[in-house]
This record gives C-alpha cells, structure tokens and sequence, in this order.
C-alpha cells in the first residue's frame, strides 16, 4: 500500500491519466453497449450481462453479449418480464460465450425479474442486506442465485455471478458495481443513487493488477480481494469520497508486448507505460 507522502507524488500522474482519458474508449469497452439503451432498467439489465460476460478479447464480448439481446429488441427489460423460461429459452437457442450457455443467461434474466419484482429494483435487493460492501454484494449474489430458474447452480451461472465473499478477485462484479455507483461521467452511469462511491472495490484483474504493482498502489502478489482492497485503499489517499475515479484509466494504460516489466530504470523507451514504470521506480 502507498504511504501518503508516495500518494501525495503520485496523484498529479494519475490526475493527469484521467484527464487525458478519450472518451472513444468508451466504444472499444463493454461498457459502451450498455449506453446503446435509453432506459435505466435497460441499461442496469445490460451492465450485468456485460460486465458477468467481460472476459476475453472485447471484441468477443460486445459482440456475445449484442447476440444475446437481439431476440428481445430495444427494449429488453420489458420483453424478458413478459416471457416464460421456456421462451427465453427458445430465442436464444444457438447462444453460447465460452464457459457461458443459454441456461446461465436464462438464470440470470429470471432472477433479475424476480428481484424487481420483490424489491422493486436490483439496487433496493443489494440494500435490503446490512454489512460492508462486499458483505451486501455477497448477499445480492445470494438472491440472484436463489431467484435462478434451473434447479442445479451450474457452473456457468457461477462464474457469470460470482461472489466475493469467498475471497476471489471478483473482477467483473466489482465492475458492474462501479457503473452502477459511480456517477454519470460519460464511462460510468449512476443509476445506483443510495450507494456511497466510497464503499467500491477496485475491479482487478491480471493487466490492472500488473499496472497497479508498477505504482506501488499494493505489495500483494496475489489477484484476490485483499489485492483489491488494498489497491483501493490507496487510491482513497488521493480521493477517499471516489478512489475508483482512476481505475477507467488505469485499466486502459497500454502494455508493450516487448516490455520486460522490470522495476528499473532501463525500460524500453518505446513502451507505452515507460512513464508509470519510471514514476513507479522514483517514488518506489
């Protein structure tokens, strides 16, 4: 974790990241297929399936999860709710994204349902549980997976809803919650409006996790939740009210195929990221 006089060096370059931010990026991330869709309801439907869906090359994932809404037109939310399992089912014969198959997908747009219609939003489901973030987040998971249509948890359904109260890393739902939560920046939506920015957790994977050791942000070799709440944690040193502010930025740092990824100052002086590995090396 950073020390504060560490932070205190290192936030003018992270300033300076999210400042230079293009907002084309939005169009090569996830992220912007949920802004195709002109309702929150729609919009919050399409954030889950494409955020549980987010791994892989993005252009695999935009194009799976434009594939799985198809059959239900532009108004999604409202198609699902009138239809039987059965026909969710049938429209989506054929679908499949790696690990993911139509009876994970048909799960999923079930349970949504079910939770709107018993709490009346997916954000007032993830506010009925008490606890910390993640103590609520893992509870949310535990109605999502409750609410499922198929009887057996398959492994699927697992891996596109995970919870992290088991310790993992958790990638992907950390990142819905974070278009959820964060507020309207032209990346993040801000549909969630009772939930305080500052209970996020950074959404961690192998590249950001890479980066964020660069930056001294966490000593952890290991990619799981500690990994994450301890990168997050210093991140409050530069914006404790909204720490997950950086992490667009951070994420869509390019990394040279040819960079050997050595903490010293003899880096490639073509590779993309030579400036955070010499910030990392000074400040180190």
């Amino acid at each position: 974790m950073l020390s504060d006089s560490a932070a205190n060096e290192l936030k003018p370059f992270l300033e300076s990241l999210v400042r230079g931010c293009d907002p084309d990026e939005v169009d090569n991330d996830p992220v912007g297929l949920v802004r195709d869709y002109d309702s929150n309801e729609d919009r919050e439907l399409v954030a889950l399936l494409a955020s549980g869906l987010a791994y892989g090359q993005v252009s695999q994932i935009r194009r799976s999860v434009r594939e799985a809404l198809s059959p239900f037109g532009s108004q999604p939310s409202r198609k699902i709710s009138s239809l039987e399992p059965a026909e969710i089912s049938s429209l989506l014969d054929g679908w499949y994204y790696r690990m993911t198959r139509k009876e994970d997908l048909v799960d999923l747009f079930v349970a949504v349902v079910a939770l709107r219609k018993s709490f009346g939003s997916l954000e007032k489901a993830y506010l009925a549980s008490t606890g910390t973030h993640v103590e609520r987040a893992s509870s949310w998971v535990g109605l999502l997976r409750a609410n499922r249509h198929h009887d057996e948890l398959s492994r699927g359904f697992r891996y596109l809803i995970a919870d992290p109260g088991l310790g993992g890393v958790t990638k992907r739902l950390h990142l819905f919650f974070r278009w959820m939560i964060r507020p309207d920046d032209g990346v993040d939506l801000g549909l969630w409006q009772k939930v305080p920015t500052d209970v996020l957790v950074m959404p961690l994977d192998t590249h950001t996790a890479r980066i964020c050791r660069y930056l001294g942000l966490t000593d952890r070799k290991t990619n799981d939740l500690k990994s994450a709440v301890e990168i997050t944690e210093s991140l409050k040193l530069m914006d404790p009210n909204d720490p997950l502010r950086f992490d667009f930025a951070i994420c869509h740092l390019g990394i040279s195929k040819g960079c050997v990824h050595k903490r010293t100052l003899e880096h490639c002086p073509s590779c993309p990221i030579n400036d955070v590995c010499t910030l990392a090396w000074s400040i180190g």
